[in-house]
């Protein structure tokens, strides 16, 4: 009994470092930080989208406001992951096993990461978006043509292409399964057409939106696989970029 008492003691004593002075508080922190980047790969998709917008920002050179609003939004959903990262080690350490209540707790955290993540894509979208849309316009004018009744030919000609290396690959049938994925080929050339037609970025980013969906769909539910889908995505985009810019009626 007392030698079970002696070890709980030495774990505590163990757990309950506290820092000598300051430098070693924050060397402490930052170890913490490396830790959470090592360990969690959520973590490290928010350093990397953190590096970016930030740079992206510096790039534009955005005024004052704006960077800070972005360097904020940034560490509000680092400081979420941290928090939930370490909730989870908490729960994890001193209870093993499925509990609906741990669950749950480990559930409330992650929301706390959402709702700081929704409110970061919030404030991006409200600086960044007149830079994405006067590029995204830009980008459609290059490769418009004067004509845009070429839907139907676009399509089957992607159709066919599909079903000729689906014939190569001899994997999965015309409709399901196979390199490449035809419902996302056919979903990405929508979404370029619609957005060649219409010159209108909001439609195109709604339209861009609906194709993804499509695609993930198909790897979601295990008909596809990434390389699959990613390859349909292409061909719909490049058989569509190229029937607009040198075929017109």
């Amino acid at each position: 009994m007392s030698t079970d008492k002696e070890n709980k003691n030495e774990f505590s004593y163990k757990k309950q470092y506290t820092p000598k002075n300051w430098i070693e508080a924050f060397n402490v922190a930052i170890e913490g930080v490396i830790l959470a980047t090592k360990t969690e790969r959520n973590m490290k998709i928010h350093f990397l989208a953190a590096v970016v917008i930030i740079l992206a920002a510096i790039f534009l050179k955005l005024s004052k406001i704006d960077f800070l609003l972005i360097f904020i939004s940034a560490i509000m959903v680092l400081s979420a992951e941290l928090f939930n990262t370490s909730i989870e080690y908490f729960l994890d350490l001193f209870f093993e096993g499925y509990s609906e209540k741990t669950a749950a707790i480990k559930n409330i955290a992650a929301g706390s990461v959402l709702i700081a993540s929704f409110g970061a894509f919030i404030v991006g979208y409200e600086i960044f978006s007149k830079y994405i849309y006067s590029v995204l316009y830009y980008l459609l004018i290059m490769i418009k043509t004067d004509e845009s009744n070429m839907i139907i030919a676009v399509i089957s000609v992607i159709f066919v292409i599909v079903i000729i290396i689906k014939a190569i690959f001899n994997s999965g049938k015309p409709l399901s399964g196979g390199m490449p994925s035809g419902h996302s080929a056919i979903a990405f050339s929508v979404w370029l057409m619609v957005s060649l037609i219409t010159l209108n970025p909001i439609v195109s980013l709604l339209t861009f939106i609906l194709a993804f969906l499509v695609a993930s769909s198909r790897k979601k539910t295990g008909i596809h696989t990434a390389s699959e889908v990613v390859a349909g995505s292409l061909i719909g985009i490049i058989i569509t970029a190229l029937a607009f810019k040198f075929f017109y009626f």
